[in-house]
């Protein structure tokens, strides 16, 4: 397995000290803010398609999988150059533009959502759910008989309207609440000022609120936690989801509001409640919350609808279509295991 990623990306470093081998491109992102980046993009394109194909002829692939995004737009272009399936993965339930502009070439798309598929009709889509790490499929200990454990996570680089919303709440939470505890992954933005808030606290109240800009072992955490406050990222919901936790959502505003568009299906189960992000401050996000807290008969049911949702098979699905596709290509029959 080869990874290509975008040289200088926040993912270099992680890959890297991951040990997974990495190849890495010059290109930039589109910002519909700055059409000036549509003029980089397109200067950039034609250098980077060519390193790409190098890069394919060196490594001599089956099969190509563009994770969508923009960094897979040359590597997918270069595929079809010299000839190499390619399999899109879309984790949102509204294709981006990428996923959009290169699906018509694609031998296949795995969507996480029944909605992107019929968005996608005539371009092999298939609903396979959006592949979970490893530690998300090991399932998580049964609900006790209320919930008592919070967990709010804005992703590894925090959300400062989560944040602060928190901080604004925690502490009327915590003294209403003598049971409950809180988990909070701040991101290292925010770290001095949640941390700061946290200290101002009385120390039993402080006890209960364990801070951190990151946690490696977050799988734990999800799996210890009988609530969860997040976002609403394709990959986050399908983690959660896949441990059978419910949710309290605030999708992120911008990127054209895609994540709203994921929580959707989630909400309409009634596996998460939804506060929109220009709503959420201390108050309202301490309603919602309380909404579940007080009611362990919605909490049970709002579980066992996430649990429904979740696919934690969906990396297996994902694979099995790599294999049919990698058989194809070199004439064989795929291993479906």
């Amino acid at each position: 397995m080869l990874l290509v990623g975008r040289r200088g990306g926040v993912a270099e470093a992680l890959v890297e000290r991951a040990g997974v081998p990495l190849e890495t491109l010059e290109i930039r992102g589109l910002d519909l803010a700055r059409p000036a980046s549509f003029a980089g993009f397109g200067l950039r394109l034609p250098r980077a398609v060519t390193e790409a194909r190098r890069l394919i002829r060196r490594f001599d692939p089956d099969v190509v999988v563009g994770a969508a995004g923009y960094v897979s737009v040359p590597v997918v272009l270069a595929a079809r150059r010299e000839r190499v399936p390619v399999l899109l993965l879309e984790q949102n339930a509204v294709p981006g533009r990428a996923t959009r502009l290169l699906s018509r070439g694609a031998a296949g798309v795995a969507v996480s959502f029944p909605a992107t598929a019929r968005r996608l009709r005539g371009r092999g889509a298939e609903v396979t759910g959006n592949p979970v790490r490893p530690e998300f499929r090991q399932g998580a200990p049964p609900l006790g008989d209320r919930p008592r454990h919070l967990l709010v996570w804005g992703g590894s680089q925090g959300a400062r309207r989560i944040n602060r919303a928190l901080c604004a709440a925690a502490a009327r939470l915590l003294r209403d609440h003598p049971e409950l505890s809180l988990t909070h992954q701040c991101g290292q933005l925010d770290a001095a000022e949640v941390m700061a808030v946290r200290a101002g606290l009385d120390p039993d109240l402080r006890a209960r609120w364990e801070v951190a800009p990151f946690y490696a072992e977050v799988a734990a955490r999800v799996a210890a936690a009988d609530l969860v406050v997040m976002r609403a990222g394709g990959s986050s919901l399908a983690e959660v989801s896949a441990l059978g936790r419910p949710m309290i959502l605030v999708p992120y505003p911008h990127a054209g509001d895609h994540q709203r568009h994921n929580a959707a299906p989630y909400v309409a189960a009634g596996a998460a409640l939804l506060l929109p992000d220009q709503e959420c401050d201390g108050e309202r996000l301490r309603d919602a919350i309380e909404s579940v807290l007080g009611n362990p008969e919605r909490w049970r049911e709002m579980a066992a609808r996430s649990r429904a949702l979740g696919r934690p098979e969906a990396t297996q699905k994902v694979v099995a279509m790599i294999r049919r596709l990698a058989a194809a290509h070199r004439g064989g029959v795929a291993d479906e295991r």
